[in-house]
């Protein structure tokens, strides 16, 4: 990290940025916009799929991480809220998290050290972000069998290690879980 983050906080409050999805959705975009030219061979629906947009439509994503740092953000987080295996495999992605991760993380580096570089007294910081599944281990999603689970603690523990691993190598500087 170039300034220590640890020592910022013991000074003042770092402020993180807001939701990427409601700034995503305030462009309109539609199923070819999601899947742009990377993407076009796959079957299936994917509007709504916002984290592929790191790589399908990454000046969208960077202009979001520019309009929270214009306001005052310190911390931006990376578009990865769901991007894991597990989630993505509502949309047969689950081959490109470590793409899309690495994506979004060298994304949000790149405009946080744009925005460093601009004013090198106010350090910006890249957070990755990993959200929920869309499978729980604490519940059964059958009601008459409440033992059953749909996942196992060793298939979470292992797609969210790709995504960290992945986030990391693209050059977060913390993770928001």
């Amino acid at each position: 990290m170039k300034n220590n983050i640890r020592q910022l906080l013991k000074e003042r409050i770092l402020i993180l940025d807001g939701g990427m999805g409601s700034m995503i959705q305030r462009f309109r975009l539609e199923e070819n916009d999601y899947r742009g030219t990377q993407f076009a061979h796959l079957p299936g629906l994917v509007k709504g799929n916002n984290d592929m947009l790191c790589i399908s439509q990454p000046e969208i994503i960077k202009k979001i991480h520019r309009q929270y740092l214009d306001v005052g953000a310190d911390i931006i987080e990376t578009n990865t809220f769901s991007s894991t295996t597990i989630s993505m495999s509502d949309y047969g992605m689950e081959s490109y998290i470590r793409d899309l991760n690495l994506s979004a993380a060298r994304l949000a580096r790149e405009v946080a050290d744009e925005y460093t570089a601009k004013n090198p007294s106010k350090p910006r910081f890249v957070a990755g972000s990993i959200g929920p599944t869309n499978k729980t281990a604490s519940i059964s999603p059958d009601v008459s069998n409440p033992a059953f689970r749909a996942i196992s603690f060793d298939e979470l523990k292992i797609a969210f290690k790709e995504q960290i691993a992945a986030l990391i190598e693209g050059g977060v500087d913390l993770l928001l879980v």
